[in-house]
């Protein structure tokens, strides 16, 4: 005849195994990094409680304001946009400002920037054939003639001359794909995550890309350069070159022509690009940074988003900020060989050391201790939780086991 199991043991199987069950979702998160209640949403975790940031001017992450995101500058009609606050870093608004688009001139940012670390500006560049070749804006040089690099970034940033991007690229790279590969090296130093470059003037080139987050930090770097953001303001600037030719510059921008407290930065158009442009402006010791690309009217939607900004956006807060500053390197340093010697000094000492028998003792380091396991009060009562839900089971076993015993 078969026995079943009683009624009383039932339950207490039961009982157990629901206790066992309830330390699963801990153990799963604690192994996963994320704690209970939290939604991972890339690199940023929100609480399910909270509003994720797509809903207006109350929009909150956990218990921080995040400021004004949907009511920002009225009437701005350009494709990509960002305004920024250089001083602090933070981003004010934005509109696909991550989206990559071709820069135009305002690729010759990171030109100045580059060469300042590269030049001084007391040094010759000379006008080769390709420089002399250039289309568009030029200074007009002819094969042979000089500048020097003072005189050559004055006419890069106050007229955009084509021409005097590839002199000066020649001359701080030895050419100018050498110098695009130093480019996207300095790209990656400063924090630029979604920017490559082909060229040193931003004429249209296949992958020749960035963004408006990425050519506002460009901005703040030429801002942070007090030679470059002195040039960046100027309206007009005479000079004679090397060869006796008088030279005069005078910006055709309209928005630091026409905006109060207007400091710059660099204008751009291609027919891929359209209108864009870097503008900076200061206003009651406060200076911000707004970046248009492929706009209509780049100087009005500039003019748009500073208003907003110095008005109603003062202290808005998208909770997203500019990479921390970093000072531009020369192309010798960005296009430095790796040390290999280094690297076969150090396989070398690693195989001395296996053949000494020590290697398995130094290669196996005590763990950071950030990385060791704390216990914490829930940990202890999970564990006491679990250690009581097989008592359960054990008993609930052994008095099964009794009474088949004792009816037997």
């Amino acid at each position: 005849m078969r026995r079943t199991l009683p009624f009383r043991l039932l339950r207490l199987l039961l009982a157990a195994t629901v206790l066992a069950a309830g330390l699963l979702p801990g153990r799963v998160a604690a192994a996963s990094g994320t704690t209970p209640g939290a939604v991972d949403s890339g690199a940023l975790r929100f609480p399910r409680s909270a509003t994720l940031p797509f809903g207006g001017p109350t929009t909150r992450v956990g218990a921080r304001p995040l400021g004004s995101v949907a009511a920002g500058p009225r009437g701005v009609r350009a494709r990509y946009a960002i305004l920024v606050d250089p001083a602090t870093g933070a981003v004010l608004w934005g509109r696909r400002s991550r989206t990559p688009a071709p820069p135009a001139s305002l690729t010759k940012m990171l030109t100045a920037l580059t060469v300042r670390a590269s030049l001084d500006l007391d040094q010759m560049t000379v006008a080769s054939r390709a420089s002399a070749r250039q289309p568009a804006r030029r200074l007009a040089m002819k094969r042979g003639q000089r500048l020097t690099v003072d005189q050559a970034l004055k006419a890069l940033m106050i007229v955009s001359a084509n021409d005097v991007a590839v002199m000066l690229a020649e001359a701080a790279g030895g050419s100018v794909a050498r110098f695009a590969r130093a480019m996207d090296a300095e790209s990656k130093l400063l924090g630029l995550r979604g920017s490559s470059w082909r060229n040193p003037h931003g004429l249209d080139a296949r992958g020749h890309r960035s963004t408006a987050f990425d050519l506002a930090v460009l901005a703040r770097a030429v801002l942070r350069d007090r030679w470059l953001a002195w040039v960046a303001r100027t309206r007009h600037a005479a000079f004679t070159t090397p060869g006796g030719r008088r030279v005069t510059l005078t910006a055709h921008s309209r928005f630091l022509r026409g905006y109060r407290g207007a400091v710059g930065v660099k204008t751009g158009f291609t027919d891929d690009a359209g209108h864009c442009l870097a503008a900076a402006a200061t206003r009651g010791g406060r200076t911000l940074i707004a970046v248009v690309l492929h706009s209509p009217d780049n100087a009005a939607d500039a003019g748009r988003m500073l208003d907003w900004g110095f008005g109603r956006g003062r202290s808005a807060r998208t909770g997203r900020w500019l990479p921390a500053y970093v000072r531009p390197a020369g192309v010798a340093t960005l296009l430095a060989p790796r040390p290999a010697a280094t690297d076969r000094r150090r396989s070398t000492a690693s195989e001395a050391l296996a053949s000494a028998g020590l290697a398995r003792v130094q290669a196996t380091p005590a763990p950071p201790e950030a990385s060791r396991g704390r216990w914490s009060w829930q940990d202890r009562r999970q564990v006491l939780t679990g250690a009581g839900a097989v008592v359960a089971l054990l008993a609930a076993v052994a008095l099964a086991v009794h009474r088949s015993r004792s009816r037997a």
